[in-house]
Formats: C-alpha cells, structure tokens, sequence
C-alpha cells in the first residue's frame, strides 16, 4: 500500500535508535555486528539533570499526551522492527489500539494507516482531524473560512482521507482560506497543489527557510535536475525507463506545492527562532511560530478555536524528533514555549497522530464526545508538554556528546 512505505520513509527519517541498556550485544555467527543504537550507558550528570527536569514535568499529573512525550523521546526513543542492533529484542506494543510505539521503543508503521472515522473526528467545536492513525490534517473553521493544518502526502491520500470525509462534518473545501504547512517533508504538502484548484484564493503558509527547499527542488524537477538536497520530497524508486523517470518527475511535482507560497514565517534578525501573527480574515488572528528542529523551516500555529462556549488557544505542532538537530531543537522550544505562555495556548496536536498516542484519545473522542479530553490540557500543561520536549532534547543532545547513546 502506497501509504505505509510513505510512513515507513518518512516517520523513519528523524527517529532515534534507542533500546534497553540492559541488552547486550552478541556478534551473529557469520555475520557483522550491527550496532545496539540508543542507550547503552549510564546518564552522566548533566544529562541525568535533564532527564530528571523532564520527568518532573510529565508527572505533574496524569495527562497521558505528556507521560508518553518523556517515556519516548527521553527514555526509549523510537526505531522500526528490522533495525535494532544486534542483540537487542523487538518487542509490540501491548494493544495497537492505544499506541503504535512499544516499551522497548519500536515504532510499527504498517499499523498507523488505519483511517479514521467516516466524517473525522471533532476534537473541539470548531475543530476537526482527518487522516489516518499515523498522519492527518487538522481543520479550523472560524467565522472567516477554513483554515487547514498540513496536507498529507499525495494528491490521492488527500482526496480520500480528507476532501472526501469533510463534508460528512459539514465542511465544504471551496471554503478553505489559509493552508499552514508545518515542514517541507512530503508527509506534510502532498494535496497542496489539489487545494489550489479547489480553493484558488486559498493563501498558503511555510517557514521561509522551507521555502526555499521547496522552491530549489521544483526548479530543479522542472528543469529535468535531481534536486541536490536529501530529503522526503525527491525520495523514491528511480525507474530505468525513460518513461518510468518521467512518470516519477511529474509525481514528484505534484506533491510540491506550487508557487506562490503566500506567507513565510522569517527567523528574529541573528536567531533561527520567529514568529508572526497573521489575520485570516476580519474575525480571526493566529500566531506562526518558527521553531527550527525537524526542518529548517518546522513552523507551528496557535489558533483560537471554541469548545462548550469558550473560546481556547490551539497549539499544532507538525513534525517529531532530529537527533542531530537536538540542540537546536531544545532551543526553539523553548521560544515556542515562550511564545505559547504569552498567547495563553491550552490545547494541543500534533499532525503525526501516532504521536503521544493521540489517535487513540481522538477514537475516544469519537465514541464519546462528552468524554475526557487530553488535548484540552490547560495553559500549564501546553507549558509543560513542551517544556518535557525540550528537556528531552538537551538530554539527548548531551548523552550523545558523552556516548552513552548512539543515535542513527
């Protein structure tokens, strides 16, 4: 199926490899030592200190979103089943209905293509998750039109996962106005192109350094160049007919958006970090957030949304980890973090559903509206989400200098 090798590519591009510290590693009979990539020592001091920050954050309550983001991405990291190293055991996760990730850290991508819902799922009010259990889109409609968080990975995944189960909610896509594509990876700007046709004044959002990426691979593709840059969006099994390169240029093209590219969220003059507001229309302003880390150019939204008559603050974040990026990573949560306080965010998603195990809470959402809402977290925990992502980051950053983790 088209869509799992997609996520097999694209979720696999920014994991970390991590695994018990108690697993030895055993050389194979004939065979090369693959490497027991994660954590195989003991946390040095300053490493520990993060990690115990992140703790305290995530168990500050019982909000199962920020439980899973410090036993992830600070305890087990995640890798597929086919690449642990030598010695260590794959292991499943208990019930693939509540999580995709399992207690040793393997992430099962060949079950995260499991719909949704017919019509998706209404989170808030005024708000809405389409797609499948391991990637979607997030639909705001406010008083001035639709806004639409990220696009999926194709033209094709687009129209079945999303155009074709909007209107069972009662949302018409030729009222689509803003599209915020929250990095330039495939996963993220497949059915861009299709909202052009469909919503020909729909204006488009991009962090500026993504942009750019964006811009280098279509002139490149159009002018019959591989685009230089290794990444998601030039990815695929190159054919050896002159038919079959043909065909994958102009699909490649067609999961690039084209220009123009409305808005793009700049960095602060000598930062790497930026934010904007941007009114969509006369009754409704958001904040884009620059916050580099997954991409160059990973941007995420803080909209107002209603719920059960009051107005709230929805924070979607696009994307997942980078080891190599981590420091940078921590940084721009941190501003993020900063950013989010200031605006009074006290909702949350993340377009990778997979991620803190929220499409499982966003089945129970479905079954029983009137049910517990995770994503509906409070302003203190928006705060420490994203204060146990950053913390996480530094410790991974610093286990990686000391070597007591190996990251791929």
């Amino acid at each position: 199926m088209r869509l799992r090798s997609t996520l097999i590519a694209m979720l696999a591009m920014p994991a970390l490899l991590c695994a018990s510290t108690a697993l030895a590693q055993a050389k194979p009979q004939g065979g090369e030592t693959k490497p027991l990539r994660g954590p195989w020592k003991p946390d040095l001091p300053l490493a520990k200190a993060y990690d115990a920050s992140a703790k305290a954050l995530a168990l500050a309550d019982d909000n199962p979103l920020i439980r899973w983001e410090y036993r992830v991405w600070c305890e087990t990291g995640y890798r597929h089943p086919g690449e642990e190293g030598t010695g260590q055991v794959v292991d499943k996760p208990a019930d693939f209905s509540r999580d995709l990730i399992s207690p040793k850290g393997f992430f099962w991508p060949d079950r995260a293509e499991t719909p949704m819902p017919p019509g998706g799922v209404r989170f808030l009010d005024n708000a809405w998750y389409f797609g499948v259990d391991g990637l979607g889109v997030v639909v705001v409609r406010t008083p001035d039109g639709l806004l639409v968080f990220d696009t999926m990975t194709n033209p094709e995944e687009f129209q079945r996962y999303v155009l074709d189960e909007m209107p069972a909610a009662g949302l018409d896509p030729k009222d689509i106005t803003y599209v915020f594509l929250g990095h330039f990876h495939a996963d993220h700007t497949g059915g861009a192109n299709t909202i052009r046709r469909l919503a020909p004044k729909a204006k488009f959002v991009i962090g500026g350094p993504d942009a750019r990426i964006i811009e280098q691979a279509r002139a490149d593709l159009e002018a019959g160049r591989e685009p230089p840059r290794a990444s998601s969006i030039v990815r695929g099994k190159r054919p050896t007919t002159p038919e079959g390169l043909e065909a994958l240029r102009q699909s490649r093209l067609a999961n690039l958006p084209a220009a123009p590219l409305d808005i793009e969220v700049t960095a602060q003059p000598g930062l790497m970090t930026g934010s904007a507001p941007i009114r969509t229309g006369p009754n409704t302003e958001v904040m884009a957030v620059l916050n580099p880390g997954h991409t160059p150019g990973q941007i995420s939204v803080i909209v107002p949304v209603e719920h059960q008559g009051k107005i709230h603050k929805l924070l979607v974040f696009s994307g997942n980890d980078e080891p190599k990026q981590a420091a940078q990573y921590a940084i721009s949560t941190d501003y993020l973090r900063a950013v989010a306080d200031a605006q009074g965010a006290d909702a949350f998603i993340n377009t990778h559903a997979y991620q803190s195990a929220i499409f499982h809470h966003l089945r129970q959402l479905k079954a029983n509206p009137a049910g517990p809402n995770p994503l509906l977290m409070g302003t203190d925990g928006v705060d420490r989400y994203l204060g146990v992502f950053a913390n996480c980051q530094r410790a991974v950053r610093q286990r990686l200098a000391d070597g007591t983790w190996q990251a791929w």
